[in-house]
């Protein structure tokens, strides 16, 4: 019987809807078109993830933390919806802090010293702004060697964005590559 009831996601709540009297129906299969509010909401996270990539020249790897600094952006922005009040303002009765909002993708210098295992090694050094922590107040950093510092100290060069250079050199590479090729 429950390979015929859809949404899986929500099996683990059938119990709690039970308990609570709740009738719980899902949309029959192969029907995103009954789910318009839901469906309409995952394009808009999908759409907002794919452009704070785009933006910021990385490739799609980071797919999941692009996504969730989108999510973390569409529930802080006012939504006509909510009579132009953000959805964390609901939530929580206050306004979001915007002054920690930085630019997906820019260069930033987290501050290491927690980090190192010695007085002499480097305080800081350049990564990528990879989005915010929902466990922490601070920001995720990601290093050259693809380590992930979280931090609350940083601070942000949000004119430069080190993955435009891989893209840059990638892109000469095969333009030489392709012009070696013709030749």
């Amino acid at each position: 019987m429950s390979s015929l009831i859809g949404g899986g996601e929500f099996q683990a709540l059938t119990s709690f809807f039970n308990t609570m009297g709740i009738d719980h129906f899902v949309s029959c299969p192969h029907t995103p078109e009954q789910n318009g509010i839901a469906e309409r909401k995952h394009r808009h996270i999908v759409e907002t993830g794919l452009t704070l990539l785009a933006q910021a020249s990385m490739p799609q790897r980071f797919w999941d933390d692009a996504f969730f600094s989108g999510i973390y952006l569409i529930n802080r922005l006012p939504s006509s919806v909510l009579n132009f009040t953000s959805p964390f303002e609901k939530l929580f009765h206050r306004q979001p802090n915007y002054n920690m909002l930085r630019i997906f993708g820019c260069q930033c210098f987290p501050n290491l010293r927690p980090y190192t295992k010695h007085k002499l090694e480097f305080r800081s050094q350049p990564c990528t702004f990879i989005g915010y922590t929902p466990h922490h107040k601070g920001y995720k950093c990601l290093a050259r060697d693809g380590r992930v510092f979280i931090s609350r100290d940083v601070s942000f060069n949000e004119n430069f964005f080190p993955f435009s250079q891989f893209l840059s050199r990638s892109n000469d590479e095969s333009t030489n590559t392709d012009t070696t090729l013709l030749h």
